[in-house]
């Protein structure tokens, strides 16, 4: 069992933990936690804003799931098929590993910013 394998292997719990706050689409209950969701101070200012920033996300994070497990399936397809070279090997590890973290950084990055224009909208509508 080669890395690109026991990175796949490893990776997929996590993609599992992706998709997890958006399952419960009822909106009844307040999923602010401590346990899942994109938590900054924008989001945690207001209901509206959590709400806004992860209904957002809801699709981008899908897609990244998505590509990041096509990612692992070819790569671990080609590992096992072609017996790679333990270069190629690496690359391909930090290639998954920077596509998950470069796709989670920029989906929490944009959904901040929806949070944030949410605040900034309730903040100036009169009470």
């Amino acid at each position: 069992m080669g890395p690109i394998l026991i990175s796949a292997i490893l990776t997929v719990p996590v993609l599992l933990l992706l998709l997890i706050p958006f399952h419960d689409e009822s909106g009844n209950v307040d999923g602010r936690n401590g346990l899942a969701g994109l938590r900054t101070r924008e989001t945690l200012a207001s209901r509206a804003a959590w709400d806004a920033a992860h209904a957002w996300a809801r699709a981008p994070m899908r897609r990244l799931a998505g590509a990041v497990a096509g990612v692992l399936v070819v790569s671990a397809g080609a590992e096992s098929a072609f017996g790679l070279a333990e270069g190629v090997q690496v690359a391909a590890v930090v290639a998954q590993a920077g596509l998950l973290v470069g796709g989670l950084t920029l989906i929490g990055w944009r959904a901040n910013r929806v949070a944030a224009r949410v605040n900034r909208e309730l903040a100036g509508r009169p009470g």
